[in-house]
């Protein structure tokens, strides 16, 4: 079966540990990749806005799954928006609250279609880290009482960092046998728990694309490095899980690249099917 479209990660996997990527080689891989009928889709926990800004000069060409799943584009097309309950979002604010110390969660923000939501307070290195995988911010004076009335926005995730000194595991685990059955909260890496509403995730938006463009599963070629992209990696024989991944997490994908995310381990995988 020829593959007929490519589903990338983004953050330790297309991206390099300067978040950044090889444009002149990517560039004229997507040449032929267009030459060859096939679709590519950026799949990520993050931002569509930032998503849009590191593929800026072919952004009206690619196929974008931000939010973990929760927001589907056609280039600047939307497909489909999945939108927190109100009172699931307060619910979640209560358990960071009421459930774990106050130092225990050293970075949260709320995303929403056209932006993404922190505290004002918060510290400029906070803001600075934030801002790497966010671009279009709105500082707002109480997170925790947010609501899509006072931003005019369909809010999708909640994000929250664990501190690092505590046990990361232990803190999973309580999280999300907290949260409501209407909300599921997935590992993005860097101590981070992506929530948003159950049932949905990378592979759920893939699906939508899937149908719009009438591809089969063995039709995709999938790459990730983490708990939220296994399910689009485990959807086709041809999912990837990066080099540089935890070794649990590579012994349950598929595939592994021969090379890292800092050594063009997706780009040197794509160019073997095309």
């Amino acid at each position: 079966m020829s593959i007929k479209m490519v589903v990338v990660d983004m953050d330790g996997t297309f991206l390099n540990q300067q978040d950044t990527y090889d444009k002149h080689h990517f560039m004229a891989l997507f040449k032929r990749i267009k030459q060859a009928g096939i679709h590519f889709v950026v799949a990520s926990g993050s931002q569509y806005q930032r998503l849009q800004s590191q593929f800026a000069a072919v952004k009206n060409e690619l196929d974008f799954i931000s939010q973990n799943g929760a927001i589907v584009h056609s280039g600047t097309e939307l497909l489909a928006v999945d939108a927190i309950k109100p009172a699931d979002l307060a619910q979640t604010f209560a358990i960071m609250r009421q459930d774990f110390p106050a130092n225990a969660i050293v970075q949260r923000t709320v995303s929403g279609l056209s932006k993404t939501y922190i505290d004002r307070q918060i510290s400029p290195t906070t803001y600075r880290n934030i801002h790497r995988y966010y671009y279009a911010l709105e500082k707002v004076d109480d997170l925790a009482t947010i609501s899509a009335a006072q931003v005019h926005d369909q809010l999708t995730k909640i994000s929250l960092t664990f501190a690092p000194q505590l046990d990361y595991a232990t803190a999973v685990k309580q999280l999300r046998a907290a949260l409501p059955a209407t909300l599921m909260s997935q590992n993005s890496g860097f101590n981070t728990e992506l929530i948003g509403n159950t049932g949905i995730d990378k592979l759920t938006g893939l699906h939508k694309l899937q149908q719009r463009y009438h591809i089969a599963d063995d039709e995709m070629l999938t790459f990730g490095d983490n708990e939220n992209d296994l399910a689009m990696l485990t959807a086709t024989p041809y999912g990837f899980a990066m080099k540089n991944a935890a070794a649990t997490f590579r012994r349950q994908a598929p595939n592994v690249t021969a090379a890292d995310n800092d050594h063009d381990g997706v780009l040197a995988t794509i160019e073997q099917f095309i």
